[in-house]
């Protein structure tokens, strides 16, 4: 019982902070692609539409992990993956029209692939984590299952937030005070 609770705490701890650093950090006008000097400013990037699909199905994640629902686990972590998926071939297709996206608001091509396989990259760690999500909920172990959404969070959303946004600002004094 005592594991449980703690379980519970931590993932409620996690959902907060995570909302509040998706909501305070939000900068999604600036899409991938830093080292080239140019990045893609549009309402309709990449990164801003996957990560809305994904911290839509994250909070499902974590509602379901709460509550010990498995089957919603693994129903919305698939959505991760399916979605994920589907944004890189919206974005940059296969058949060769790759990035006709970026073409249309003035982007070059140069940017673009920077940005595909900086994308790509911070994708598969997406894909892959929210499988081994799915995965670890048909074990039903809520700690576990947990771990496995932490994982995600920190390689993939956290890490490509910070290749890919402006920086987050320091914690205010008294938060460090109180050990945040």
């Amino acid at each position: 019982m005592k594991k449980i609770s703690q379980a519970c705490i931590v993932a409620l701890c996690a959902f907060v902070v995570t909302t509040g650093v998706i909501t305070y950090g939000w900068n999604g006008s600036k899409a991938l692609a830093k080292e080239t000097g140019t990045q893609h400013i549009s309402k309709s990037t990449p990164t801003r539409s996957l990560m809305r699909l994904i911290s839509t199905h994250t909070s499902k994640i974590l509602d379901a992990i709460m509550v010990g629902d498995f089957k919603a686990v693994a129903r919305e972590a698939n959505a991760v993956a399916e979605n994920s998926e589907i944004v890189m071939e919206m974005f940059f297709s296969a058949d060769g029209k790759s990035g006709e996206w970026n073409k249309e608001a003035g982007g070059d091509s140069k940017a673009t692939a920077e940005m595909k396989a900086e994308f790509e990259k911070y994708l598969k760690i997406t894909i892959d984590s929210s499988r081994n999500i799915a995965e670890t909920a048909g074990k039903k172990d809520i700690v576990e299952t947990y771990k496995s959404l932490d994982e995600m969070l920190q390689k993939a959303c956290f890490a490509c937030h910070a290749v890919s946004r402006n920086p987050w600002p320091d914690w205010p004094d008294w938060m460090k005070a109180a050990g945040g």
